[in-house]
């Protein structure tokens, strides 16, 4: 755990206290906002997703008069055609990248979806279909993470999720060991961030969010004890992660799968609501003790 982590303002105050920094200059870096997002990166954003709404139109409109084999022909044309243009676009740098990076969620959605009715036709199951759409757009994801600064990330956390429902679905239907796939795929989403990409945050965030919602859901499943212990273990250690790693979404996410699976293990461990509530505090000032004595040594979450 890092020590003695300082804030930003404590840091401008001391700099400028010292004479590393004059006034006017302390209270520039005060007053600059959090986030920054230049204008064409902006129009970027928007120019991609109206493309992207401009080909799901005109596939809509050609629905009517064309075959599904030529409707997939098209999608598969037009994902290519769309990722040759991201690629020239992302290789010139600059304001064009970010473009080029919105143009290749455009070219990876198109082929995901010409993939899926490509299954379709050939009468694959619907859950197949989803299972191998979402590998593949989470391939690219994976590909495309160390080379973008943001679009690979995105796609890594929005297929993520569908795959793991789509083998849920597939292999694991209606058993108390599928919330732990999630929690799996939460884990993989946590690792990654801490791989050298863009967004790392998003892929953080997601990942805390699947492991709690996951560990509630496993802790809820059945009515017995053992399953609650599971779960409360697995958001304790996402709660030390996030405090170790000093990441406060991660800290939120696993301090709630705490809360709420503690008051679960409560209900079912008691008959006294009196016991249940004693018990729920119990644990609360556990957690304040162990904060304080960790704040004492000089750490921070931030």
């Amino acid at each position: 755990m890092a020590k003695n982590r300082k804030s930003v303002g404590s840091l401008i105050n001391e700099y400028e206290a010292s004479g590393k920094l004059t006034a006017s200059e302390a209270q520039e870096f005060r007053d600059a906002p959090m986030w920054s997002i230049p204008f064409s990166d902006i129009a970027s954003y928007l120019g991609g997703s109206v493309i992207f709404v401009g080909l799901v139109w005109i596939v809509a409109a050609l629905m009517h008069d064309m075959s599904q084999a030529s409707i997939d022909a098209a999608l598969f044309i037009a994902s290519c055609a769309t990722a040759i243009l991201s690629y020239k676009l992302m290789k010139k740098g600059g304001r064009l990248n970010t473009l080029g990076e919105s143009i290749a969620a455009v070219s990876t959605t198109t082929f995901a979806i010409a993939i899926g009715l490509l299954l379709d036709i050939c009468n694959v199951h619907s859950d197949y279909i989803l299972l191998i759409a979402s590998a593949v757009a989470l391939a690219i994801g994976i590909g495309l993470s160390s080379r973008t600064t943001f679009i690979g990330t995105i796609i890594i956390v929005s297929a993520t999720q569908p795959f793991m429902a789509g083998a849920i679905t597939q292999f694991l239907p209606d058993t108390s060991v599928a919330p732990l796939l999630f929690v799996g795929s939460g884990t993989a989403l946590m690792w990654f961030s801490l791989r050298n990409i863009g967004l790392r945050f998003i892929a953080r965030g997601a990942g805390a969010a699947s492991i709690l919602i996951a560990a509630i859901a496993y802790s809820t499943w059945n009515n017995n004890n053992w399953q609650p212990i599971i779960g409360f273990a697995i958001v304790g250690l996402l709660f030390i992660f996030g405090a170790k790693r000093m990441h406060l979404e991660v800290v939120a996410a696993g301090g709630l799968g705490v809360t709420v699976i503690t008051g679960v293990l409560a209900g079912r461990l008691f008959d006294s609501p009196l016991m249940q509530g004693l018990s729920v505090i119990g644990v609360g000032a556990i957690i304040v003790f162990t904060s304080i004595a960790i704040s004492k040594k000089g750490n921070a979450v931030t």
